[in-house]
Protein backbone atom coordinates (compact mmCIF):
# COMPACT_ATOMS: atom_id res chain seq x y z
CA UNK A 1 0.00 0.00 0.00
CA UNK A 2 2.83 2.44 0.18
CA UNK A 3 4.39 4.19 -2.60
CA UNK A 4 7.48 3.92 -4.23
CA UNK A 5 8.62 6.91 -1.96
CA UNK A 6 8.09 5.61 0.88
CA UNK A 7 10.05 2.54 0.66
CA UNK A 8 13.15 4.38 0.41
CA UNK A 9 12.36 6.02 3.83
CA UNK A 10 15.29 6.26 6.27
CA UNK A 11 18.47 5.44 3.45
CA UNK A 12 20.77 8.08 3.50
CA UNK A 13 21.23 9.48 -0.11
CA UNK A 14 25.19 8.64 -0.07
CA UNK A 15 24.31 5.19 0.07
CA UNK A 16 22.17 5.22 -3.23
CA UNK A 17 24.26 4.09 -5.85
CA UNK A 18 23.38 3.64 -9.41
CA UNK A 19 24.02 0.52 -10.68
CA UNK A 20 26.44 0.42 -13.52
CA UNK A 21 25.35 -0.70 -16.84
CA UNK A 22 26.92 -3.84 -17.87
CA UNK A 23 28.33 -4.04 -21.48
CA UNK A 24 26.24 -6.00 -24.00
CA UNK A 25 27.68 -9.63 -25.77
CA UNK A 26 28.52 -7.33 -28.73
CA UNK A 27 30.56 -4.67 -27.01
CA UNK A 28 32.53 -7.23 -25.07
CA UNK A 29 33.50 -8.99 -28.34
CA UNK A 30 34.45 -5.61 -30.04
CA UNK A 31 36.39 -4.48 -26.97
CA UNK A 32 38.60 -7.70 -27.14
CA UNK A 33 38.83 -8.70 -31.01
CA UNK A 34 36.56 -11.81 -30.76
CA UNK A 35 33.71 -13.33 -31.81
CA UNK A 36 31.25 -14.56 -29.83
CA UNK A 37 30.16 -17.88 -30.21
CA UNK A 38 26.79 -19.38 -28.36
CA UNK A 39 28.24 -22.30 -26.25
CA UNK A 40 26.81 -26.11 -27.17
CA UNK A 41 27.56 -29.39 -26.37
CA UNK A 42 29.52 -31.61 -28.57
CA UNK A 43 27.55 -34.85 -28.48
CA UNK A 44 24.36 -33.09 -29.78
CA UNK A 45 22.00 -33.79 -27.70
CA UNK A 46 19.32 -31.69 -26.04
CA UNK A 47 21.68 -28.18 -26.02
CA UNK A 48 18.27 -26.34 -25.20
CA UNK A 49 17.67 -28.15 -21.92
CA UNK A 50 21.48 -28.76 -20.72
CA UNK A 51 24.94 -27.26 -19.60
CA UNK A 52 26.74 -25.60 -22.33
CA UNK A 53 30.37 -26.40 -23.86
CA UNK A 54 31.98 -24.53 -26.62
CA UNK A 55 33.52 -27.93 -28.31
CA UNK A 56 30.15 -28.39 -30.96
CA UNK A 57 30.82 -26.53 -34.61
CA UNK A 58 27.28 -27.44 -35.94
CA UNK A 59 25.39 -24.31 -34.27
CA UNK A 60 28.76 -21.60 -34.19
CA UNK A 61 27.86 -18.55 -35.05
CA UNK A 62 29.48 -17.86 -38.47
CA UNK A 63 31.05 -14.63 -40.14
CA UNK A 64 27.32 -12.82 -41.57
CA UNK A 65 27.42 -12.08 -44.84
CA UNK A 66 27.24 -8.35 -46.41
CA UNK A 67 23.91 -9.55 -48.37
CA UNK A 68 20.96 -7.36 -47.68
CA UNK A 69 18.36 -8.41 -45.21
CA UNK A 70 15.12 -9.13 -46.50
CA UNK A 71 12.24 -6.61 -47.38
CA UNK A 72 9.98 -6.28 -44.30
CA UNK A 73 6.24 -7.21 -44.93
CA UNK A 74 3.74 -4.69 -44.67
CA UNK A 75 1.69 -4.82 -41.21
CA UNK A 76 -1.66 -6.44 -41.75
CA UNK A 77 -3.65 -3.61 -40.47
CA UNK A 78 -1.95 0.29 -40.87
CA UNK A 79 -0.35 1.91 -37.99
CA UNK A 80 -2.93 4.22 -36.51
CA UNK A 81 -0.98 7.94 -36.75
CA UNK A 82 -2.07 8.91 -33.28
CA UNK A 83 -0.76 5.59 -32.32
CA UNK A 84 -3.71 4.26 -30.31
CA UNK A 85 -4.71 0.86 -30.71
CA UNK A 86 -7.92 0.02 -32.62
CA UNK A 87 -10.38 -1.99 -31.25
CA UNK A 88 -9.91 -5.56 -32.63
CA UNK A 89 -12.29 -5.81 -36.04
CA UNK A 90 -14.38 -8.38 -37.77
CA UNK A 91 -11.50 -10.61 -39.24
CA UNK A 92 -9.81 -10.76 -35.84
CA UNK A 93 -13.04 -11.82 -33.77
CA UNK A 94 -13.58 -14.49 -36.48
CA UNK A 95 -10.22 -15.59 -36.18
CA UNK A 96 -10.68 -15.97 -32.99
CA UNK A 97 -13.43 -18.16 -32.57
CA UNK A 98 -11.72 -20.66 -35.54
CA UNK A 99 -8.93 -20.97 -33.32
CA UNK A 100 -11.75 -21.92 -30.46
CA UNK A 101 -12.02 -19.32 -28.21
CA UNK A 102 -14.95 -17.03 -27.48
CA UNK A 103 -13.57 -14.07 -26.01
CA UNK A 104 -9.82 -12.62 -25.49
CA UNK A 105 -8.71 -12.71 -21.78
CA UNK A 106 -6.95 -9.37 -20.37
CA UNK A 107 -4.29 -7.67 -22.66
CA UNK A 108 -4.32 -10.69 -26.00
CA UNK A 109 -6.38 -8.34 -27.96
CA UNK A 110 -4.07 -5.04 -27.53
CA UNK A 111 -1.06 -7.59 -27.86
CA UNK A 112 -2.67 -8.88 -30.82
CA UNK A 113 -3.37 -5.74 -32.13
CA UNK A 114 -0.14 -3.89 -31.77
CA UNK A 115 1.44 -7.08 -34.14
CA UNK A 116 -0.99 -7.17 -36.76
CA UNK A 117 -0.31 -3.12 -36.91
CA UNK A 118 2.94 -3.83 -36.84
CA UNK A 119 4.12 -2.67 -33.69
CA UNK A 120 7.18 -3.91 -31.22
CA UNK A 121 5.36 -5.42 -28.17
CA UNK A 122 6.53 -7.17 -25.14
CA UNK A 123 3.82 -9.58 -23.44
CA UNK A 124 4.18 -9.81 -19.57
CA UNK A 125 1.32 -12.39 -18.36
CA UNK A 126 1.34 -14.87 -15.70
CA UNK A 127 1.65 -18.44 -16.91
CA UNK A 128 -1.60 -19.75 -18.14
CA UNK A 129 -3.04 -16.53 -19.17
CA UNK A 130 -2.81 -17.10 -23.06
CA UNK A 131 0.04 -15.58 -24.11
CA UNK A 132 0.86 -18.51 -27.24
CA UNK A 133 -2.29 -16.97 -28.37
CA UNK A 134 -0.87 -13.49 -29.30
CA UNK A 135 1.58 -14.82 -31.51
CA UNK A 136 -0.86 -17.75 -32.69
CA UNK A 137 -3.59 -15.60 -33.96
CA UNK A 138 -1.39 -13.34 -35.44
CA UNK A 139 0.27 -15.75 -37.53
CA UNK A 140 -2.88 -17.42 -38.29
CA UNK A 141 -3.73 -14.17 -40.32
CA UNK A 142 -0.96 -13.05 -42.05
CA UNK A 143 -0.42 -16.83 -43.62
CA UNK A 144 -4.00 -16.50 -44.84
CA UNK A 145 -3.93 -13.09 -46.03
CA UNK A 146 0.09 -13.21 -47.81
CA UNK A 147 1.41 -17.00 -47.25
CA UNK A 148 4.08 -15.79 -44.84
CA UNK A 149 5.05 -17.31 -41.69
CA UNK A 150 6.10 -16.67 -38.35
CA UNK A 151 9.49 -17.42 -36.52
CA UNK A 152 9.07 -18.56 -32.93
CA UNK A 153 11.84 -18.53 -31.20
CA UNK A 154 11.55 -21.09 -28.37
CA UNK A 155 15.06 -21.75 -25.64
CA UNK A 156 13.39 -25.20 -24.77
CA UNK A 157 12.83 -28.10 -26.49
CA UNK A 158 10.43 -29.45 -24.45
CA UNK A 159 8.18 -26.12 -25.00
CA UNK A 160 8.80 -26.17 -28.59
CA UNK A 161 7.33 -29.87 -28.90
CA UNK A 162 4.21 -28.61 -26.25
CA UNK A 163 3.33 -25.91 -28.78
CA UNK A 164 3.72 -27.88 -31.82
CA UNK A 165 1.33 -30.86 -30.27
CA UNK A 166 -0.69 -27.93 -28.41
CA UNK A 167 -1.62 -25.89 -31.40
CA UNK A 168 -5.27 -25.56 -32.66
CA UNK A 169 -6.21 -27.67 -35.59
CA UNK A 170 -6.53 -25.29 -38.09
CA UNK A 171 -2.60 -24.18 -36.95
CA UNK A 172 0.65 -26.02 -37.70
CA UNK A 173 3.49 -25.44 -36.81
CA UNK A 174 7.34 -27.28 -36.95
CA UNK A 175 10.35 -26.59 -35.18
CA UNK A 176 14.07 -26.70 -35.81
CA UNK A 177 16.55 -27.45 -32.86
CA UNK A 178 19.81 -29.73 -32.08
CA UNK A 179 17.63 -32.68 -31.27
CA UNK A 180 16.48 -33.35 -34.66
CA UNK A 181 18.37 -35.18 -37.68
CA UNK A 182 19.45 -33.95 -40.86
CA UNK A 183 16.94 -35.31 -42.77
CA UNK A 184 14.29 -34.12 -40.26
CA UNK A 185 15.59 -30.85 -40.59
CA UNK A 186 15.39 -31.09 -44.22
CA UNK A 187 11.73 -32.27 -43.87
CA UNK A 188 10.31 -29.35 -41.41
CA UNK A 189 11.27 -26.98 -44.19
CA UNK A 190 9.81 -28.58 -47.08
CA UNK A 191 6.90 -28.05 -45.14
CA UNK A 192 7.29 -24.75 -44.51
CA UNK A 193 8.56 -24.06 -48.22
CA UNK A 194 5.54 -25.75 -49.43
CA UNK A 195 2.94 -23.33 -47.50
CA UNK A 196 1.78 -26.34 -45.25
CA UNK A 197 3.01 -24.35 -41.82
CA UNK A 198 2.40 -20.82 -40.37
CA UNK A 199 4.75 -21.52 -37.53
CA UNK A 200 8.31 -22.08 -37.73
CA UNK A 201 9.57 -23.12 -33.93
CA UNK A 202 13.71 -22.20 -33.62
CA UNK A 203 15.88 -22.67 -30.63
CA UNK A 204 18.33 -19.97 -29.65
CA UNK A 205 21.15 -22.24 -30.95
CA UNK A 206 19.37 -22.57 -34.64
CA UNK A 207 18.85 -19.19 -35.28
CA UNK A 208 22.48 -17.88 -34.56
CA UNK A 209 23.83 -20.81 -35.94
CA UNK A 210 25.58 -21.76 -38.96
CA UNK A 211 22.50 -23.72 -40.33
CA UNK A 212 20.31 -20.40 -40.44
CA UNK A 213 22.71 -18.26 -41.93
CA UNK A 214 23.75 -20.86 -44.29
CA UNK A 215 22.07 -22.20 -47.80
CA UNK A 216 19.43 -24.53 -45.62
CA UNK A 217 17.21 -21.53 -44.99
CA UNK A 218 18.58 -19.27 -47.93
CA UNK A 219 15.59 -18.76 -50.34
CA UNK A 220 13.94 -21.81 -49.06
CA UNK A 221 11.37 -19.77 -46.13
CA UNK A 222 8.26 -17.65 -47.20
CA UNK A 223 7.95 -14.16 -46.32
CA UNK A 224 8.30 -13.99 -42.87
CA UNK A 225 5.76 -11.48 -41.04
CA UNK A 226 6.76 -10.98 -37.59
CA UNK A 227 9.75 -12.95 -35.21
CA UNK A 228 8.36 -13.58 -31.79
CA UNK A 229 10.75 -14.69 -28.70
CA UNK A 230 9.02 -17.03 -26.94
CA UNK A 231 9.61 -17.25 -22.67
CA UNK A 232 12.10 -14.62 -23.26
CA UNK A 233 13.63 -14.54 -19.53
CA UNK A 234 14.71 -18.18 -20.37
CA UNK A 235 16.90 -17.31 -23.06
CA UNK A 236 19.73 -15.25 -21.71
CA UNK A 237 20.01 -17.40 -18.08
CA UNK A 238 18.27 -20.57 -17.10
CA UNK A 239 19.37 -22.13 -13.78
CA UNK A 240 22.77 -21.39 -13.44
CA UNK A 241 24.46 -19.90 -16.14
CA UNK A 242 22.33 -22.20 -18.42
CA UNK A 243 22.90 -20.34 -21.62
CA UNK A 244 25.97 -17.75 -21.72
Amino acid sequence: GKNLGSLSEGIPEEEEEEEEELPTVEEVARRTNSVFIPEVPANGTDVENSQLTPNSLEFQRPEFSPSPPPAAMDPLYPPPPDGVIPDPPEEVLEALKILGYDSFRPGQAEAIMRILSGFSTLVVLPTGMGKSLCYQLPAFLYHRNSGSIALVISPLVSLMDDQVSGLPPCLKAVCIHSNLSQSQREAAMEKVRKGQAQILLLSPEALVGSGFSSGFFRDRLPPVAFACLDEAHCVSRWSHNFRP
